[in-house]
């Protein structure tokens, strides 16, 4: 079984170095609030400095005059160029607020044909007034993931509401669950992708969400035979391993 399981993680580095991509990251990852008066503040953070990001702090979205608009209790993005984009945060709002969310976006090295999948989930909670999180993305959904400079792929979650001191929660898949295949095929090559948080909640009231953003190249009749054929040595040195203990 170990032996299996060592041959199974051989031919699968071998598939991943044949098609593994060298990956850029175009523009910061941003975090804006803005309210109904015309008042915004920003936040963002230079990828250059790596690409796994983790808010160490909460932070206040403040505007140049002072006023909150709300407060990043927590951030995380994390990307590669396998590729995949995790974007997931939790925000308080202070006055009802508009919030966005930007990973920026992954280059990476044209996948001819990809097949891919986004998921994102979100939780309200509300304050003694009950509270509303509704998606600033066309039909009120908050989730953006989108390829090539702005094709859409899927926009998930919302809008939704929350009884007064309680909870609610949204998730969403392209492909839906259950069953059916794990991804969908995008009918044209790839070479970037984004993820993009955007949506309104109301004052007092918190939002969290977590999301992925995953594509992957359809291994052809040549790649699976240049990673079984990588491996084959493995099989010989396992075949004469087991002659020798016999």
């Amino acid at each position: 079984m170990k032996r299996s399981i060592q041959l199974s993680g051989v031919v699968l580095a071998l598939l991943l170095m044949c098609v593994a991509a060298q990956a850029g990251i175009n523009g910061p990852l941003t975090v804006t609030a803005s309210n109904a008066e015309g008042k915004w503040a920003t936040w963002s953070y230079d990828w250059t400095n790596g690409a796994n990001f983790t808010l160490d702090a909460p932070v206040q979205l403040k505007c140049t005059d002072g006023t909150i608009l709300g407060t990043i209790n927590s951030l995380s993005c994390s990307m590669n160029s396998d590729p995949f984009l995790n974007l997931n945060f939790a925000v308080s709002a202070v006055g009802t607020a508009n919030f966005f969310f930007d990973t920026g976006e992954l280059l990476f090295t044209t996948i001819d044909e990809p097949v891919a999948f986004a998921t994102a989930a979100t939780t309200l909670t509300a304050d003694g007034n009950g509270g509303t999180f509704t998606g600033l993305f066309s039909g009120g959904k908050a989730y953006e993931a989108t390829y090539n400079g702005g094709t859409v792929f899927a926009q998930l979650d919302g809008p939704f509401s929350a009884n007064p001191f309680s909870s609610n929660t949204e998730n969403e898949r392209v492909p839906p669950p259950p069953g059916g295949s794990d991804f969908v095929p995008i009918p044209v090559p790839v070479s970037s992708m984004r993820a993009q948080w955007s949506f309104q909640l109301t004052d007092g009231d918190q939002a969290s969400g977590t999301s992925r953003f995953q594509i992957e190249p359809i291994p052809d009749a040549g790649t699976l035979a240049l990673a079984f054929s990588g491996a084959i040595p493995l099989l010989g040195g396992l075949a004469a391993r087991r002659r020798r203990k016999a």
